[in-house]
């Protein structure tokens, strides 16, 4: 039977004059006969060649830089080379290992106090910023395992065996984007008082990757709406200083004393205790579905009042009164009726 045969090859170009340098990356072998588990590439086979191609893109720009800096860019001397430094690039098409040229920074541009030579590529942390951004992303929808099953499954991602790894890379994320601050902002006036907000709480409980003192902690997550429709969130670990950590959540958002909000909260004690301690003057108010929760512990507890009982009484009259209770409430009808339902 026939073979078909594709080979993918990668030309480089590099300009001024320099040859072009031909490399094969790949090579595709197929059956004439195909079916439907043949055709086209194979997740592996592509999983091979775009970690092929950038292995190849990755190293000859590595190369182009290293030439590019032979020479001072003010003074057009020659600087001296101090050999290879070897680094590991890690992205998404998977880790490349590289040797980097390293020079002496020119004597015409250095001073007291600054670096004395360099690396023609600068990597920080020889990490790319795709494989920073899509980890992180589905960091924040899956456990950490889970993502690296993920991400090894459709890419030739290195580098990430494990859950820890994943975390690292998320909080190295997550702490440069709480450092991130728009150019020129000046600092917030602390006696500035803002339009209205709407701030949201809630809790959680997370499994801790330190089996001791405790296998789990809780994070407070809230979120802080504006009139203008902007949202700042903000979550944290509840300890003995969650009061001051809430307190500086909302100062960020734009929140100062005196600024009109409104805390919406699942009615956990601890949380309506910290909305006392930072917001006293705020509005606390338990949304609809908890309190809609609440009810129905009631409704259940009335059923169960009936349901050995031959009494009419019993067996409709609580029903039928928490569920009048309940339609009032939701319609904002207070009236005696509620407040009795809900007290019972």
């Amino acid at each position: 039977m026939q073979k078909l045969v594709w080979r993918v090859k990668i030309v480089t170009d590099l300009g001024d004059g320099a040859p072009e340098i031909d490399v094969e990356v790949a090579r595709l072998e197929r059956d004439e006969l195909a079916v439907p588990e043949t055709l086209g590439l194979s997740l592996a086979e592509g999983k091979r060649l775009v970690a092929a191609i950038q292995t190849e893109m990755v190293r000859a720009q590595a190369a182009t830089m290293g030439e590019r800096f032979r020479c001072c860019a003010h003074c057009g001397s020659d600087l001296p080379s101090k050999g290879y430094r070897s680094v590991t690039f890690r992205s998404l098409f998977g880790d490349v290992p590289l040797r980097v040229r390293r020079f002496a920074n020119c004597q015409c541009r250095v001073s007291a106090g600054e670096p004395r030579s360099f690396s023609a590529l600068t990597l920080e942390g020889g990490l790319a910023p795709e494989l920073a951004y899509v980890t992180a992303k589905f960091a924040a929808l899956a456990p950490f395992a889970k993502v690296v099953d993920l991400l090894a499954e459709l890419l030739p991602v290195g580098g990430a065996v494990n859950g820890c790894t994943v975390r690292n890379r998320t909080r190295r994320v997550g702490e440069r984007i709480a450092r991130l601050r728009p150019e020129g902002e000046a600092d917030p006036d602390i006696d500035a008082v803002t339009p209205a907000v709407v701030i949201g709480l809630d809790g959680g409980y997370l499994r801790s990757r330190h089996r001791r003192p405790e296998r789990n902690f809780e994070v407070i997550a809230g979120k802080v709406l504006n009139l203008d429709g902007s949202q700042h969130r903000f979550a944290f670990a509840r300890n003995g200083n969650s009061a001051s950590e809430f307190a500086n959540a909302v100062v960020s958002a734009g929140v100062r004393l005196g600024t009109p909000a409104t805390v919406l909260c699942d009615g956990d004690s601890g949380l309506w205790k910290l909305q006392r301690q930072v917001m006293p003057e705020a509005t606390l108010v338990l949304d609809w579905f908890h309190i809609a929760m609440r009810f129905e512990h009631a409704l259940q507890a009335a059923r169960g009042l009936g349901a050995e009982t031959s009494s009419d009484y019993l067996q409709g009259h609580p029903i039928h009164e928490l569920e009048r209770a309940k339609w009032r409430l939701w319609h904002g009808r207070s009236s005696a009726h509620v407040l009795g339902a809900w007290r019972g």
